[in-house]
C-alpha cells in the first residue's frame, strides 16, 4: 500500500510510514531505508529525529496508533447521553475491519507487531507496548463507564474487548475474511446489550 503524506512534517511521515508499514510486514521485517522511502523524508531525517534509531521509532509508531485508536474512543465521551457500550464496542471492532480493507487483509496492528518482534530490542518496545495498550485502553473504560458499566468491569471490559479483537484481527487476516471480527462483534454486542 503506497500512501503519500505531503501535508505533514518529515518526522510525522516516517512515524505514519513505520506504523502503517509495521502492522502489514512486521517489525522485523521493515527496514529503516523502506520506512523513509515510503513517507518521502529525506534520508539524513531518521538520525535527527530518532537518535535512538528503530527502537525509539517503533516506540513512536506504537503511540501514534495508540492515539489514533482512543481519538474516537475520547470524542465519545462529550456525547449526551451518553453512546451505549454495544455501540462504543461495534466502532472498535469497525476499526479493525477498516484496516482489513484498507490492507486487503495484510494490515494488523503496528503495537502487536512490535510486541511480536520485542525480542530484538528488548526493554525500550515492552515499555513503549504497555503505554500504548494503556493509552487505548484507558478511554475505552472510560466511554464504557460513560455509558453506564460500573467501574471495575468497565476496566475488564475493555480489555477482553481488546484482546478479543486483536485476536479477531489475527484470524480474519490469515483466513482473509471478517468472519472471526463478526464473530467476536456478534458475542460482545450480545454481552453488553444482555447484561
Amino acid at each position: 500500500m503506497t500512501v503519500v503524506m505531503v501535508d505533514r512534517s518529515p518526522r510525522e511521515r516516517i512515524v505514519r510510514s513505520a506504523a502503517l508499514l509495521f502492522r502489514e510486514r512486521g517489525v522485523g521485517a521493515t527496514g529503516m531505508r523502506e520506512i523513509v522511502a515510503h513517507a518521502a523524508a529525506p534520508r539524513g531525517s531518521l538520525q535527527h529525529y530518532f537518535p535512538g534509531g528503530k527502537q525509539e521509532l517503533v516506540a513512536e509508531a506504537m503511540t501514534w496508533m495508540a492515539e489514533r485508536a482512543a481519538g474516537p474512543l475520547r470524542a465519545s465521551l462529550d456525547v449526551e447521553p451518553a453512546p451505549p457500550p454495544a455501540e462504543i464496542v461495534r466502532g472498535v471492532v469497525d476499526r479493525f475491519r477498516e484496516v482489513l480493507a484498507l490492507t486487503d487483509f495484510t494490515g494488523g496492528c503496528p503495537i502487536v507487531a512490535g510486541v511480536a518482534d520485542a525480542a530484538w530490542d528488548g526493554d525500550v518496545v515492552a515499555a513503549a507496548a504497555r503505554d500504548a495498550f494503556a493509552r487505548w485502553l484507558d478511554p475505552l473504560a472510560q466511554a464504557l463507564r460513560h455509558g453506564g458499566i460500573e467501574a471495575g468491569r468497565a476496566d475488564r471490559l475493555a480489555l477482553m474487548v481488546i484482546s478479543a479483537a486483536e485476536g479477531a484481527l489475527v484470524i480474519s487476516r490469515a483466513r482473509r475474511d471478517e468472519s472471526a471480527l463478526d464473530a467476536v462483534a456478534a458475542e460482545l454486542d450480545l454481552l453488553l446489550t444482555t447484561g
